[in-house]
């Protein structure tokens, strides 16, 4: 069985031969850049770089799955607004939102041919001719439309707006989930294998279980349904609370973080019926950024033990995280099975 069958039949429940091990969502470090020759701008609007990078994690780890695009806040450009980055690292700056309040939020009418989407195109077909004959799965990535309305609106603004009449977010959440559709139905005309949703505002220190049924849940089915290749959820932090809500979405994995403990949302899943598999969660920042190989792959070894069904990092891999602490928790997985 290839990793890309492996990966697939995980996602829907099916018999694997062993835990795929990948990341929900991408991954971009400093040292795949340097590895790259390149720079994070050059990255995410120079096709072959963008492939070159993003294969380049699978060539190093063996991670199965190569992600694009590498730029969590791309969306973004196709609205005509580019996050800042600090001098001398890949953090964003705290900067103004672009738009006031949401009903201000102009919708471009060409969302998918502006922006990244043209480069990410481009680097797709170059990592279909260079890695569909080793079967390496490629996945796409979608913001949710909560983050991506607090990517445009001050999130400062949207949070008060949450304690008392939410009408004009759920406008804006509307309008921007058809944009979203839309990048759906283009990520499968590109080939990709599979899709996640990386929805980080929505986590429930911000969003409480009735608001997150109420406002954020619609527009997440409504996602899940518009694909035809298997789904994957990720929302980060603490998210205890809304682990129903969350496994109720109808997406094939639900990646979970740090914060919910394997066995809990497993025995969530099973008493709600959900069909979603439940993917993670290495911690990104105490263990996979700041410890060893050898400690990597015992917390690895920890979550395989709890019959993790996709076994990969909690959130987002910091910028920082050395290749070879990544390439650890595939290594965990092969000396496990």
């Amino acid at each position: 069985m290839d990793i890309k069958e492996n990966l697939i039949n995980a996602l829907n429940g099916k018999e694997c031969e062993k835990t795929p091990v990948t990341a929900f969502p991408s991954v971009l470090t400093t040292e795949l850049l340097v590895r790259a020759n390149t720079t994070f701008d050059e990255a995410n609007h120079d096709a072959e770089k963008m492939a070159e990078v993003a294969g380049s994690l699978y060539d190093f780890t063996g991670i199965e799955g190569i992600t694009i695009p590498l730029d969590l806040w791309f969306e973004s450009e196709s609205f005509g607004y580019v996050v800042k980055r600090q001098n001398g690292t890949l953090t964003p700056e705290i900067c103004d939102a672009p738009f006031d309040m949401p009903e201000d939020i102009e919708i471009p009418p060409d969302y998918t041919s502006t922006g990244q989407f043209p480069t990410i195109e481009k680097a797709a077909k170059i990592l279909h001719e260079k890695y569909d004959d080793k079967n390496v799965p490629i996945i796409g990535e979608v913001t949710g439309a909560f983050t991506l309305l607090t990517d445009l609106v001050d999130l400062g603004k949207i949070i008060k707006m949450l304690n008392s009449d939410y009408i004009e977010i759920d406008d804006a959440l509307e309008e921007i989930n058809d944009l979203l559709i839309d990048e759906i139905k283009f990520y499968q005309e590109i080939g990709v294998d599979c899709i996640v949703i990386n929805d980080p505002s929505s986590t429930a220190k911000i969003i409480k279980p009735d608001l997150f049924v109420n406002l954020i849940q619609p527009y997440l089915i409504e996602l899940s349904d518009a694909m035809d290749v298997p789904g994957v959820l990720h929302i980060c932090g603490d998210t205890n609370s809304n682990l129903e809500g969350m496994l109720s979405c109808g997406y094939e994995g639900l990646s979970i973080s740090q914060e919910v403990d394997i066995n809990h949302a497993r025995e969530v899943k099973e008493r709600i019926g959900s069909r979603s598999v439940i993917c993670g969660n290495l911690a990104i920042g105490e263990t996979l950024l700041m410890k060893s190989p050898d400690e990597i792959r015992e917390e690895a070894i920890n979550c395989l033990d709890k019959k993790v069904d996709v076994l990969g990092p909690s959130c987002n891999i910091a910028y920082e995280t050395p290749l070879n602490n990544i390439k650890a928790m595939v290594d965990a997985r092969d000396e496990y099975f």
